[in-house]
């Protein structure tokens, strides 16, 4: 037990420390333009901080035991099993759904503009988000084959995106299913849907594939079933650069597993290092997608480098440090308030409001994660969390922390109460309209330029 919190102790102030030195450099080396700046980057940090304190103890208890505290609450498990017709039915929901948002967009294109264009000539905005000089291989590869049903490229991705964003749906509704009872798994998946960045799922981009694939190879990773949760992890890497991310749960859950071996003797049994070495080999197939998205770039564009380098250039992308990043953000917020007006103040608003409140909001779903989702998914979340926060412009927060299925999963957790649900729902639901309002009036949302 005293070795334990010794642990604990080290494990938490060595990580402190790195956070103290970070913030510390911030404010040595760049400061801050505002104090309204060195307030918001303060809080960041002391969200963060909280988060670590929080999740440490977790970890270690968790190698420790092998136990996953949230698992053991009575009410929130379900054991009758979630057959074919049950996610079938989830699909064929969300299809309806996504059906009801292009009759939305028409409503709104003709409130804003009148009537200039027929119902199908307005959804071609959803066929302006793909840029292939920025696309990772999976989504154009495996979209195109829809190219025999439309003969048409952009319609096939269009295709793609509406078919994989149900599939999503319902592997986002199984993979809750698997700790929780089928409430918070629909919740879950309805939240996902309302999301601001939820209006994007109907482009012709990759998140609903790489949410796909993510879950699949959570699942997998859950079940133990490593090489198939490498594989999925390697066609999310060929997805999207975050996929490299999903590593860490795979690799928590391998090494917890080899602990639980360890604790059960099971390594004594014969033939046992033989059963783990295809399991542990596996775990190459995620620098493999990577090696393929540079081969892919090579091939494509002539250079390695070049699909990375285009993506920096359209989406502003440079290596910074999270407090730096946070800190650029706010300094363009509190910029166009004193600076600018009109509808350039709109569109900056439009820009850092959201990106500043997601950032907020991931800080502090980092902390009540702890005792709600998985160790290995919390994790992911700190890795994807300070991933997107080392982007330096931050202005895909909101589309990018979507992208981590857990973020979502903890929002539905922490919100207990009906009411306060169904309130989140109108509000969800409000901002959805707001910035779907937003893309058809021509807007640059989340960094999703079209």
């Amino acid at each position: 037990m005293k070795t334990a919190k010794t642990t604990r102790i080290w494990v938490t102030s060595a990580l402190l420390a790195a956070m103290v030195v970070c913030y510390g450099v911030w404010v040595i080396t760049e400061a801050p333009s505002y104090w309204e700046t060195f307030l918001f980057v303060t809080l960041l940090f002391l969200l963060f901080s909280i988060a670590i304190i929080r999740f440490v103890p977790y970890l270690l208890l968790y190698f420790e035991t092998g136990k996953e505290p949230h698992l053991e609450r009575i009410g929130e498990r379900t054991y009758r099993r979630c057959g074919l017709r049950e996610l079938a039915g989830v699909v064929l929901w969300i299809l309806v759904l996504r059906l009801l948002q292009l009759l939305i967009t028409y409503l709104i294109h003709f409130g804003l503009f009148g009537y200039t264009e027929t119902f199908f000539r307005v959804q071609r905005i959803w066929l302006d988000f793909y840029h292939a000089r920025t696309s990772f291989p999976a989504y154009p590869l495996l979209s195109n084959l829809f190219w025999f049903v439309s003969f048409n490229f952009n319609h096939a991705r269009f295709i793609s995106s509406y078919l994989v964003t149900a599939l999503a749906g319902a592997m986002f509704y199984y993979w809750v299913l698997m700790d929780f009872d089928r409430p918070v798994a629909r919740h879950t998946v309805f939240f996902w849907l309302l999301l601001p960045a939820g209006c994007l799922l109907m482009g012709t981009l990759p998140d609903g594939l790489f949410i796909l694939f993510s879950l699949l190879c959570l699942m997998f990773a859950q079940k133990r079933k490593f090489v198939l949760a490498n594989v999925f992890a390697m066609l999310s890497v060929m997805t999207h650069l975050l996929g490299v991310l999903l590593f860490v749960p795979c690799i928590i859950e391998f090494s917890e597993m080899l602990v639980e071996d360890l604790r059960k003797h099971r390594e004594e049994k014969s033939g046992y290092l033989l059963r783990r070495i295809l399991p542990a080999i596996s775990f190459l197939l995620i620098p493999l997608g990577f090696a393929a998205v540079l081969l892919y770039s090579s091939v494509q564009f002539g250079s390695p480098s070049e699909l990375f380098r285009a993506a920096a250039e359209t989406f502003g992308y440079v290596p910074s440090t999270p407090f730096a990043s946070a800190a650029a953000l706010s300094n363009r917020f509190l910029d166009a308030i004193r600076t600018t007006s009109g509808e350039e103040l709109l569109f900056e608003l439009g820009n850092t409001v959201p990106n500043l409140f997601y950032l907020v909001l991931g800080a502090a779903l980092l902390i009540l994660a702890p005792g709600r989702v998985r160790t290995s998914h919390i994790a992911y979340m700190i890795a994807a969390y300070l991933a997107i926060a080392c982007t330096g412009t931050l202005l895909e927060v909101p589309r990018l922390l979507s992208l981590c299925a857990p973020f979502i999963l903890t929002i539905t957790l922490s919100v207990k109460p009906k009411w306060l649900r169904y309130v989140l729902y109108a509000v969800g639901f409000g901002l959805f309209l707001l910035y779907l309002t937003a893309v058809v009036g021509g807007y640059t949302v989340y960094g999703a330029a079209i």
